[in-house]
Parts: C-alpha cells; structure tokens; sequence
C-alpha cells in the first residue's frame, strides 16, 4: 500500500541492520568456546547465508498463503523473541557441542542460536516486496529498492557493532537492543494498523520475561574465583581473573582471551611473568646493548615489555586490541612511561614505520590462533625495511615441530630462510611432543652466547640461560615445509591439529569452573 510505503522501507532498514546484529554478535558468542579463526567464521558466514537463503524460500512461498501485513507482524513479532533468546540459548547449545572439534561445533553451535532468528530476517523482505508491489512493472524497482535500503541497514549497524556497541556495551545488550528495534516495528505496524492486540500483548510480555530472566541467568555470583574484568569486542573476549592457589596461599592473576590463558603473573612479584617464555625471549634480546631501539607487536598483560623496559631498552609497542594497554595497566603491573604505544595492526605498522629498530619480538597469539598474515614472504619482505642490518627478530610460537602437525612450524622456518633471514630456533619439545617454539631470526649472523647477567631482570638470572636452553641445535627437516605467501594462507590449515588440541585442553579446566560456579561465558 502507498500510504504504508515509507514505513515498510524502515523495516527493510532495520532487518538489514538486525542480519549484521546477529552475524557479529553469534560470532562473539561462539568466540569463548571456539576461538575467532577461520574455521569459526566459515561456519558463522555459512549459517548465515543459509539461514537468510531459507527465509527467502520460505517469504516468497507465505506470502501466497497468507495475508502480507498478518504475515509481516508475524515474523517481525517472532524474530524479536528468537534473537533476544540467542544469548540463553548459546549457553545451553554451546556446552553440548564442545567434544565435536572447533569445526563441527563452531558450525551446530551457530545453527543452534542463530538459524531461526535468520530464516525469520531473510523473510521479511520477500514480504515486504509483495506488500509494496501496485503493479507489476515496478516489481524489480520495488526489489531493488527494498535490498538496498536493507544492506544500508546492515552497512551501518556493522559499523555501529564493531565500533561501539560489542566494545562498550558487551554481546547481551547489542543483542537485546537489535531485538528492541525489530520489536518497535511491530508496535508502530500495531499503531497505524490497529490490529494484532492480543498477539502484540503477548510477545511484548514473553520478550519482558526473557529479558527479567537472561539478567538472573548472567549475573555473576560472588565466588573464590574473581573475575576482575570482562570485555566483550570485536577482537573477542578478554577476560582477567583472581586464582588462589588452594595450597600455597599465592594468588595468580591471569589475563584471557576467547578463554585461551595469554599471561600469568603471582600477584605478589608483579609484573614479573609467571611463565617461562618471556624471560627467555628477554635473555635472548640482552645480546643487544642497552639504548637499542625495540619494537614488541602483540603486548597481552605486558610482562615482555616490562622486562625489556628494565633491560634498558628503548620500547615501542604495537597491539591491535585497545583494551590492552588499559588492562596491563590495571591489572598487571605495567607501567607505560617511557615507551611507545601504537593501536594498529603489526603488519600495516611495519609497512608505514620510518623507524629502524634492533630487536623485533612478535608476540602475537590470539586464543589459541596466530595471525597468519603476519607470517608470509611479503610480511617478513616488510619487516627486513624496518629493521638494522644486524637486528634481532624473535617470534613467539606454539605447537609441534616434528611429525605431521609440525608441519606449520617447518614452513614459518623456511619461509623466514626463504626471505633472507639467518635462522635458529628454540623448541621445549621432545621428539614430536608440543612446546613452546621460538624462531630466533637476524640478517647477520649473532653471537648469541654473550648473554651479559648484569644486563638481566632478576626473573632471568634466577632462569637457565646456557647456549642449550636459549637455542636447539638440531636441524630441521624442511623437505615438506612450504614457503607461505599471501596468495595462499595456509598457516592455519596447517596449524589446526594444534590449535584444536590446544583449545580443547586448555578450555576444559576453565570451562570447569564456570559451569560450577555458574558464571555465564560472555557478558
């Protein structure tokens, strides 16, 4: 109808931008269980598309079924209940699927919550054309029209969750207020219509139910374990928390992200690092003299940098999330005076730096995922222009060396030889078990044996630090490793077996406690 014309444009606006709300909200939900990687946004676009594809199946064949405004009320009132029910459901879905592997239960856990919000969402528009078309000639511009103010909603409210409401609102309140603007549009089609009054009751006191319930299900309760910080973004979940050690009475404080551990600290020698790897790349850069420039991509709770800070380095930082530095800050004794702090991406950085540095660590882990990116020819092609012709490059890496899953940690090594590097490694693996790996780069070759102790953070002295515990001498075989390149992003194909292993591990002692002391996994 004419008279409803402008209206029913707003409701494409608003679906449009409700199909974005739902993708990048699902997205975050699944990302404490699974992980943000490739495979977690293959699923999530999947069900999507999916999802979006069937209501369009489905719109088309109601609307010669049934009335087109009945119909239009109808989803509308039916898609504002399922998406404010996403949240409660994610926490009942997710849970069942966590032996399936991160592929299969990224992929059922997605179709669990946001399927049927999504059929309703791809609905609405088929709908829409068939109440905005008078004649048949102006079908297609009628069409055209409705998609495009649709994907201009969905534009818009991507921006919007990315930016703003996933940083500073978290998941549960970007959901309930997409839910909230679907559920406006069946008010105002109640008001100009008239109609629909015991259906229009109805949904709006089972919405109010769900939402005095869901704040029940996700408050958090007062327990042993405390959670000092909880963030929802578009990076995924950081989180900070309080263990007490039962036994020894020390309290260690831990800093994560998508619920996958990224610093430990005993609360009482802060910032001091409660894990072996820093200090070993710290002891590995005191090669270098003090007042050499460092850059450090990636910062998590900041315990690299403090201990570069104390060597007398002069640090900058790279770190794509911004609530890092504030976390390391409040919670982990980092203290940012002196050094550098750039929010940006490590490698757009080191494509734009005008400067040189001596020591380059990246310490870039995200979950369990490392950014592939960041680890092909053209990156390390980018990385020789910011550096000195005797710098030091240090990568932190995770996983098997040997066998068939080391195979990603082969083909980081030869890519580094392959770009001009001289290149060692440091590997806490034993035959093909998996560790902590270190690539150990330098255009030159280093002495590496002239580590000065007078140079080293009290952490590092007390630490090992002979030739054998900085750097493996065995050779590698590099017969199936392979050169990675921008064209083709292997590195996380390559790397799944551990990632995989390592989520499914490392999650279950966490994912323990939060099922025990019902804390919700997302805010």
């Amino acid at each position: 109808m004419k008279e409803f014309r402008g209206f029913y444009f707003l409701i494409a606006f608003i679906e449009g931008a409700c199909v974005m709300a739902i993708e990048l909200a699902g997205a975050k939900m699944i990302a404490p269980f699974y992980g943000t990687s490739l495979y977690v946004w293959a699923a999530v676009l999947a069900v999507t598309l999916g999802g979006l594809t069937t209501g369009y199946f489905l719109g088309g064949w109601a609307t010669y079924r049934f009335s087109g405004q009945k119909l239009l009320f109808g989803i509308l009132l039916l898609g504002a209940l399922l998406i404010v029910l996403m949240p409660a459901l994610a926490l009942r879905i997710m849970p069942a699927t966590n032996g399936l592997g991160i592929r299969m239960g990224a992929l059922l856990s997605s179709m669990g919550f946001m399927l049927l919000p999504l059929i309703c969402m791809g609905m609405v528009s088929p709908t829409l054309i068939q109440l905005n078309n008078t004649e048949l000639k102006g079908t297609g511009k009628t069409a055209g029209t409705i998609y495009a103010v649709s994907t201009v909603g969905g534009i818009i409210m991507t921006l919007l969750m990315g930016f703003y409401f996933l940083p500073e609102w978290g998941i549960r309140k970007s959901i309930f207020l997409t839910a909230a603007l679907l559920g406006s549009m069946t008010v105002i089609l109640f008001i100009v219509q008239r109609k629909y009054k015991i259906w229009l009751g109805s949904g709006l006191f089972l919405l109010l139910l769900i939402l005095l319930s869901a704040a029940k299900l996700f408050r958090d309760p007062n327990m042993q374990l405390k959670f000092l910080y909880r963030s929802e973004g578009i990076l995924g979940q950081v989180s900070v928390l309080d263990n007490p050690h039962p036994e020894t009475n020390r309290v260690f404080r831990l800093l994560f992200i998508n619920q996958i551990p990224q610093t430990q600290t005993n609360v009482a020698v802060m910032p001091a690092s409660g894990w072996s790897y820093p200090h070993r790349l710290a002891t590995l850069a005191s090669i270098k003299p003090r007042g050499s420039k460092a850059l450090l991509i990636g910062m998590g709770g900041g315990s690299i940098a403090m201990e570069l800070k104390r060597m007398g380095f002069r640090l900058d930082i790279v770190e794509i999330d911004e609530r890092m530095p504030y976390v390391a800050q409040k919670y982990f004794a980092f203290t940012p005076d002196s050094i550098n702090i750039t929010i940006d991406d490590g490698r757009h950085y080191l494509r734009n730096t005008k400067e040189k540095y001596d020591i380059v660590i990246a310490d870039v882990l995200n979950g369990e995922s490392q950014p592939y990116h960041l680890f092909t020819m053209e990156s390390f092609a980018e990385l020789k222009k910011a550096v000195n012709p005797d710098a030091l490059v240090l990568i932190n890496f995770q996983g098997y060396l040997k066998g068939e899953h080391g195979r990603s940690a082969r083909s980081i090594y030869r890519t580094l030889l392959e770009s001009g590097f001289s290149v060692n490694y440091y590997s806490s693996a034993i035959k093909e078990e998996s560790g902590d790996l270190h690539f150990i780069a330098s255009l030159s070759k280093l002495d590496f044996d002239s580590i000065d102790d007078s140079r080293l953070t009290s952490c590092c002295q007390i630490m090992p630090h002979k030739h054998a515990d900085l750097i493996t001498d065995a050779k590698i075989d590099l017969k199936d490793a392979i050169v990675l390149t921008d064209d083709k992003p292997q590195l996380e194909t390559l790397n799944s077996f551990w990632n995989e292993e390592w989520r499914k591990n490392t999650i279950e002692t966490y994912l323990i406690n939060l099922r025990t002391y019902k804390i919700p996994y997302f805010k």
